[in-house]
């Protein structure tokens, strides 16, 4: 969690995109990424901010802070998540997208709800 601390170094006066809009692509699915601000921070990593969603035919996550990485197709956060599945709900402090969207990580405490 090293480089999400990034986020709470940024302040921004000015969104550079708004209303981007991503995919992570992996040969198995597709998760779509929303949100209603970006910033670049590198040339490949944008700080992604306010109603950030993350959107698959299996799951979903919303966060407000997320950075996003187009080349390594990863996403990061060490703000409040929330991931929703059929029969799943995670609230957690943090999460880790990774291995092209086939693994998340949740960080800090979690609560998980089975239904």
């Amino acid at each position: 969690m090293e480089n999400i601390s990034i986020i709470d170094q940024v302040k921004v006066a000015s969104a550079d995109i708004t209303n981007p809009r991503f995919a992570i692509n992996n040969p198995t699915k597709k998760i779509f990424i929303t949100a209603k601000e970006g910033n670049f921070l590198d040339d490949g990593r944008i700080l992604l901010k306010n109603n950030v969603r993350f959107t698959s035919n299996d799951f979903s996550i919303l966060s407000d802070n997320v950075v996003f990485d187009r080349k390594e197709q990863t996403a990061k956060s060490n703000h409040d998540s929330t991931f929703k599945s059929d029969k799943t709900i995670i609230s957690s402090e943090g999460f880790d997208i990774y291995d092209s969207g086939n693994k998340i990580n949740f960080y800090g405490k979690a609560v998980v709800v089975l239904k």
